[in-house]
């Protein structure tokens, strides 16, 4: 009788084959995968930075509009057309002012990035924590107020 198992084999040899090829993929999706979270988390934490400095340079203007507008009452109200998500969804502005000196802190929490940006004010800015997007800073004499829009 003749004994044939080569047909064992080529099977085998073809098992081990997708194995070592589904291994091999799901270790580039893995990789790949944490290589995306790096780059989304980089990516946010720069739209916020720009953000940021967007809402500091508005509130600097409305700061010399309202000093300008001292010696009669006045009121200002400037819209600030700010992008509504970043690359990882909403965010969200609070802002802190003591003095002449303040700070924007924007962040996000999937993923966890936080910026702050500082700010000079000689007006008054009230503390405040808002939802991302358009804000409007209004000035009704006392001190500047950012609510959303």
């Amino acid at each position: 009788m003749y004994n044939d198992e080569r047909a064992v084999s080529i099977t085998v040899g073809y098992v081990l084959n997708l194995s070592v090829a589904a291994l091999l993929i799901s270790g580039l999706l893995v990789a790949g995968g944490g290589l995306i979270e790096g780059q989304t988390q980089q990516v946010t934490r720069d739209e916020l930075a720009v953000t940021g400095q967007m809402l500091a340079e508005e509130l600097s203007n409305a700061d010399r509009l309202a000093r300008a507008g001292e010696s009669t009452p006045s009121t200002l109200s400037i819209r600030v057309d700010l992008p509504p998500r970043t690359a990882s969804g909403g965010y969200a502005i609070e802002i802190e002012h003591t003095g002449p000196e303040g700070t924007i802190e924007l962040r996000t929490t999937i993923p966890a990035v936080s910026v702050k940006i500082p700010f000079r004010s000689e007006t008054g800015v009230d503390e405040v924590t808002v939802d991302g997007g358009p804000v409007r800073i209004e000035y009704a004499g006392r001190s500047m107020e950012v609510t959303p829009t």
